[in-house]
Order: structure tokens, then sequence, then C-alpha cells
């Protein structure tokens, strides 16, 4: 398997453990030239023949995107920033080289990193995706 389908299926498979560990029911990334959806089916308490209680809402997710503010390189932070980690604060989790000047790109708050969207030393764009965080 290439190494690019092996990197996909990495983050398919991370984004599939987020599903699974949340109530989430969704999760999608975008990139430029790559597109990634994950979904599952809500679970049902109930089996047949049983009487079901009242449905209970599952807590709505917060996801947020932290995108690129300016055009550069992206790079990650060091010690760098991992899918599922737990930001306690705000913390600057990457930076954006611009014309030799680093320019810091932080969290915003605290939140869990449920996935890294723009690969490290990658050229970005302004308003490009690159972390996506579960605020809830």
């Amino acid at each position: 398997m290439p190494e690019e389908e092996l990197r996909v299926a990495a983050r398919i498979r991370r984004l599939a453990e987020f599903l699974t560990a949340s109530d989430a029911v969704r999760v999608r990334v975008e990139r430029k030239d790559e597109e990634v959806e994950v979904a599952r089916r809500p679970r049902h308490a109930a089996g047949p023949g049983t009487v079901a209680a009242a449905p209970v809402e599952p807590a709505p997710l917060r996801l947020d995107t932290i995108a690129a503010d300016i055009v550069g390189i992206f790079r990650l932070s060091r010690p760098a920033p991992v899918e599922g980690e737990r930001l306690a604060a705000d913390r600057e989790v990457g930076y954006i080289e611009a014309l030799g000047i680093r320019n810091p790109v932080h969290s915003l708050g605290s939140g869990r990193i449920v996935a890294i969207v723009a690969d490290d030393g990658a050229p970005v764009e302004y308003g490009q995706p690159l972390f996506l965080l579960d605020r809830g």
C-alpha cells in the first residue's frame, strides 16, 4: 500500500476511534485534495420486546476549526500535539512561517484535538483548516 494510502487509513482509524469514544454520529475532515467522512449508526439501548425508556439526547458535539490566518509554511509546535490529546487551556499548537517570521497558531481555549488536518511543513493558504477541536 502506498504511503499516502497508509496515512489516510490511519486518519480514518483515528476518526473511527473518536466516534466510538464519544456521542458523535459523524465526523468529517476536508483538505484541499481529500475529504474523509466517518459515520456510525446511533446505538439503540432497548432490544426487541422490551420497553424502552425515553430516548436520551446525546450531548451535542461542539467542533471548532482552527484555520490559517496567513499564507505560509505550517509547522507543528514542539512537543508536537497529537490527535486525541486534551488541551487544558490556550496552547500554541503550531505556527506558520511567512517571510522568515514565525506566526503562532493557538488553540484558543481548552478542548480535545479530533484531527490535525494540515501536514507539518506543508504550504497553507488563508482560511485553510489546520486543526479540528472538540470543545464539548
